[in-house]
Parts: C-alpha cells; sequence; structure tokens
C-alpha cells in the first residue's frame, strides 16, 4: 500500500498548456530535446523539468515517444558528449501525438507533415542543428514555433517526383520576413552539393503553373498561356515579395577558418543564381538588376547565437557588399536598385528642368529689356525736336522753364529763347522801363 501511494505521489504532473506547448514544437520540428521545447516555448526559465514533465504525460498517454539521445548509439545518456555538453532524451510524436499537433497548429496533414520515425536513433545532429537554428531566430525576437516549418518539400516538376526540400521555412510578416527558406549546414557534405541545391531553388521559383484563380479550363489555359504564375507564390501566396524569396544558409560542424572557406567556396560555385544584371545608361547611372535572383545570405551557427538575427551575423552574398556582416533586414535589402535609380533619374530630370526654366526666364528678361530699349528708341525718334536757346552760350532748350521764385514776369515760350534767358531780359527790360519814365518825367512833378 506504501509503495503504491509512493509511486501515485512520484507521478509527474503537467499542466493542459504545458502539454500543448510541447505537442506545438514536435508538430513543427519533429524531434527536440525538453531543453529545446523549453527555449521556444517558456525561455524564461533555466530548468527543463516543467518540460521534462509535460512529456512524460504525454508519452503516458501515448502521444510522444523518446527513441534515443543526443549522443548517437555510440553514447550514454547523461554522459557528455562530443561538444563536451550532457547529451539529452530526443522526444518525437506518435501518431495521435501528430494529430493532436495538428489540430493545435491548425495543419491538414499535408502541411504539418509526417512523423520523424526511428530519427532519435542515431542522435539527429542535423535535426539539432537546425532545431539550435531556430531556437536562435526566436529568441533573438523574430517570431516564434508557430512561424516555423520544418522539412518542407517545393516540387521542381508536376509529378513530385522531383524537389527541393528546405530545412525550414520562417514566415514572420510582422518581423518584416514574409518567407525566408532556411537551411542549415553542417559541413558533412560538398559543397557542390549545397551549391546545387542553391540551383534547385531557383528552379524552383522560376517554375511557372497555371493559375487557380483564372478561369477557364486547364487546357485552354495551357493553350491561351494566360494565367500563369510562380509554382511558389501557390504555395505561399500571401508573402508579398517583390521578388524571389530569400534563402538563408547556416554553417556549424567545422572549425571558423572550414566555415569561411565553405562560405567562399558557396558564394563563389553560386554566382550565376544571385549575381544581380547591372543596368548602365547613358547618363552614367544604373541599377543592380535582381529580378530572377536569389537574395542569399549566409552565417555561422556561433555567429548566429552570438549576435542573434538582428545583429552583425549575415553576409549578403551580392556586388557592392563586401565580406562585412550584417543584420538580417540590412543584409536583405538590395542595393542600387532600379527604384533608388529612378528617384536619382526623377531628381536629373527636376534639376535639368530648373535649369531650363531659369535659362528661358534669363532668355526672356533678356528679350524684355531689349524691347524696352527699342521701345525708348523709337519713342525718342517719334518725338519733336527741341531747339536750343539762341543766346550765346546758352546751353538750355527753348522749353527750359525758370526753377526759382521771382517777382518778374516773364514772356512766354517764343521757342527761340529758354526761360532763364527770358527772365533775364525781362529784368534788363524793367530796368530800361523805369529810365524812360524818369526822364519823360516833367520838372516840376514830385
Amino acid at each position: 500500500m506504501a509503495s503504491t501511494e509512493a509511486r501515485v505521489k512520484s507521478k509527474p504532473r503537467s499542466t493542459v498548456k504545458d502539454q500543448e506547448d510541447v505537442l506545438k514544437v514536435l508538430g513543427v520540428l519533429k524531434v527536440a530535446t525538453a531543453t529545446q521545447i523549453l527555449h521556444l516555448v517558456r525561455p524564461h526559465l533555466s530548468d527543463n523539468k516543467v518540460m521534462r514533465n509535460a512529456l512524460l504525460v504525454l508519452q503516458a498517454k501515448g502521444k510522444v515517444l523518446s527513441e534515443g539521445n543526443t549522443a548517437g548509439p555510440a553514447g550514454r545518456f547523461g554522459a557528455p558528449d562530443r561538444n563536451g555538453e550532457p547529451s539529452q532524451k530526443l522526444w518525437s510524436l506518435t501518431a495521435a501525438g501528430l494529430d493532436a499537433a495538428g489540430s493545435l497548429l491548425g495543419r491538414d496533414a499535408q502541411e504539418i507533415g509526417g512523423r520523424a520515425r526511428g530519427a532519435g536513433q542515431g542522435g539527429a545532429p542535423h535535426a539539432m542543428a537546425v532545431n539550435a537554428t531556430i531556437v536562435a531566430f526566436t529568441r533573438g525576437g523574430i517570431g516564434d514555433i508557430t512561424s516555423w516549418r520544418t522539412e518542407v518539400p517545393h516540387a521542381l516538376a508536376a509529378t513530385g517526383k522531383q524537389n527541393v526540400r528546405a530545412d525550414a521555412v520562417l514566415r514572420a510578416k510582422e518581423a518584416g520576413l514574409p518567407l525566408l527558406m532556411v537551411e542549415v549546414d553542417r559541413a558533412t557534405e560538398p559543397v557542390q552539393r549545397l551549391a546545387d541545391k542553391v540551383a534547385s531553388y531557383a528552379a524552383c521559383y522560376r517554375r511557372q503553373v497555371n493559375n487557380p484563380a483564372t478561369p477557364g479550363t486547364w487546357t485552354a489555359r495551357s493553350r491561351d498561356g494566360a494565367g500563369s504564375v510562380p509554382y511558389w507564390q501557390t504555395l505561399y501566396p500571401d508573402s508579398g515579395l517583390p521578388g524571389w524569396p530569400p534563402l538563408a544558409f547556416v554553417f556549424t560542424g567545422a572549425g571558423p577558418r572550414a566555415l569561411h572557406n565553405r562560405i567562399q567556396e558557396l558564394a563563389t560555385l553560386t554566382r550565376e543564381h544571385w549575381a544581380a544584371d547591372d543596368r548602365q545608361f547613358d547618363d552614367g547611372d544604373g541599377f543592380l538588376d535582381f529580378t530572377d535572383k536569389v537574395p542569399l545570405v549566409l552565417t555561422t551557427l556561433d555567429r548566429l547565437r552570438e549576435h542573434g538575427p538582428h545583429g552583425p551575423a549575415w553576409r549578403r552574398v551580392a556586388q557592392e557588399r563586401g565580406a562585412e556582416f550584417e543584420p538580417l533586414l540590412t543584409a536583405l535589402a538590395d542595393t542600387r536598385t532600379k527604384a533608388a535609380y529612378q528617384q536619382r533619374a526623377a531628381k536629373r530630370r527636376a534639376a535639368a528642368d530648373a535649369r531650363w526654366q531659369a535659362e528661358l526666364a534669363a532668355r526672356a528678361a533678356e528679350q524684355a529689356q531689349r524691347l524696352q530699349q527699342w521701345q525708348a528708341e523709337e519713342d525718342a525718334e517719334r518725338a519733336p525736336v527741341v531747339p536750343r536757346c539762341a543766346t550765346p552760350d546758352c546751353e538750355q532748350l527753348v522749353n527750359a522753364e525758370v526753377d526759382w521764385y521771382t517777382e518778374i514776369t516773364i514772356p512766354p515760350q517764343d521757342g527761340v529763347y529758354c526761360g532763364p534767358c527770358r527772365h533775364d531780359q525781362a529784368y534788363r527790360n524793367r530796368g530800361l522801363r523805369g529810365a524812360l519814365r524818369r526822364i519823360r518825367k516833367p520838372s516840376g512833378q514830385a
């Protein structure tokens, strides 16, 4: 009886919320450790006991199971692995758990994918690297677990037999990332294989299919060549991207120098898929045309963990970008774009128009001044000629008037003498008339 009570007391307990969050994480990641689940849904906690209890309860309900640990078949649970960290149990979903996770995530069977059968038996090193990448994004403030999908196939042909499978797909429009394809490289295969995958993404982006929204039969649309859209837009119809979806590679599994060399080699091998066409024009300006080019950004997992996605962790592989690392949104922004060129061209046209208008205004002012001068000359030619005063050494015109006060009555203009000369003559005449009056005056008159 006592032992039964002890077993009841030691039975793990967990809230419904914790169990639902665990199912959501495993529905996206397919295989994960309790610590990874903790970082994604309870990042404020440091002890993963809450998640371990939830996993044990779900295991008892037949919704999750543990098939191995991160150390792999050669390791021992709890012992340090090759990275010096203790290995942990790997958890995945059962069929019942997959159905429950799909309901919680609101995803159908095709969108949620299948179970990761037996993935934990080999330690799932690639899945652990993908999970670590998703954790770095989420802890860096971009999206949450519902923003992600893993192992997402993108068909290269209508048969669906050939496809490019993304390690992870991020959709976080609120963070400025409506769509991001993520690939994780553990340095276990030649770089040429990575370059081939970039080429497959380019082929997938170029693939055209009939638009389901276009009316008419499939045969009619095919014959007319109308209503075709990029295949990837039918998968992500509300991305709002102006061009192809960006592709991010996260490198890990080797030393800094080896990873740097892999990054350089991948950039060189994939130039035809990311290098923009340089459009130059007669004005000496131009732009980089990124139409039908893959926006490619690269980083290492260590750098992503250190700086976060918003820090200087990413290198954009494109012309005129250099080798410096940038925040993700900055790295994804194209440089010397067509829109920027059009703005510069519009400013040049406006400046040229302003110079032309100023030149026209100057010409108009010069013409008006010239017309005014001509008019003045014509008016001068039409005006009557006023002769000069007949008095010797007088420079005045005959119409010049006296401009000072005088009591002498000045004779009117006579067309011969100017006003001052007529004034002087009147003054002299008044003196002469006075003398004559005195001479004529009889002697007896006073």
